[in-house]
């Protein structure tokens, strides 16, 4: 599980540190100013405390700390995991042969970032996107590299033919699919949009002007 590495990781960060910072406090203490060894060893404790929980990384997107958030790791770890299949499909897209496939694999990526940097400026948005990162990116990385593995291959049986056929009609619409995702997120923006503008044209008419 890469959620639970990655936080293993972390954790063996702190504790490492933590380690180092409270050992030499303790030599520094006990040996050099020779204070006695239980103050030292209790100042050498507090020391571990005060760095591990220092030393703990800050999350943040954009401007929200996610440390503020219940969920505020697994938003992270979805994020990183939607990082690595986009990563991944970028670079398969450049692999493809078949230029239906991989025009549509190229626009899976774009839209894929436009759709990461949107919730990175919104993230409040995080967690509506939750389908978008469990499902359509995974499913969109795992078709296009298995397709990639039998392109490599070279096989041309009638099997193989079909596998490719359908790739060729499933990615665009995966392409619908990413679009509509997209939309979802964007909604309240496209109300708020269409509030102003109904909002403006209403005080336009009463100052008396009027849409050309």
């Amino acid at each position: 599980n890469r959620s639970a590495d990655i936080t293993e990781m972390n954790n063996n960060r702190q504790t490492f540190f933590a380690t180092i910072s409270s050992v030499a406090a303790f030599i520094g203490l006990n040996f050099i100013v020779e204070w006695p060894i239980i103050i030292a060893a209790l100042l050498s404790i507090g020391i571990f405390a005060g760095v591990y929980m220092i030393s703990k990384p800050k999350l943040k997107i954009g401007n929200l700390d996610l440390d503020s958030l219940k969920n505020g790791t697994e938003i992270r770890f979805l994020l990183q995991e939607a990082e690595q299949d986009l990563i991944s499909i970028g670079e398969v897209s450049k692999k493809i042969d078949n230029p239906v496939i991989k025009t549509n694999a190229e626009s899976l990526f774009d839209t894929g970032v436009r759709i990461l940097n949107y919730l990175s400026e919104n993230p409040d948005q995080i967690s509506a996107a939750r389908r978008f990162f469990g499902y359509y990116l995974n499913t969109s990385r795992n078709i296009l590299e298995k397709y990639l593995t039998v392109q490599k291959a070279k096989l041309n049986s009638a099997e193989i033919n079909n596998i490719k056929a359908a790739t060729e009609k499933t990615i665009p619409m995966l392409n619908i699919a990413f679009d509509r995702q997209f939309e979802n997120l964007m909604k309240n923006d496209i109300l708020d949009i269409e509030s102003e503008i109904k909002l403006l044209e209403t005080n336009l008419k009463m100052e008396g002007i009027e849409k050309t």
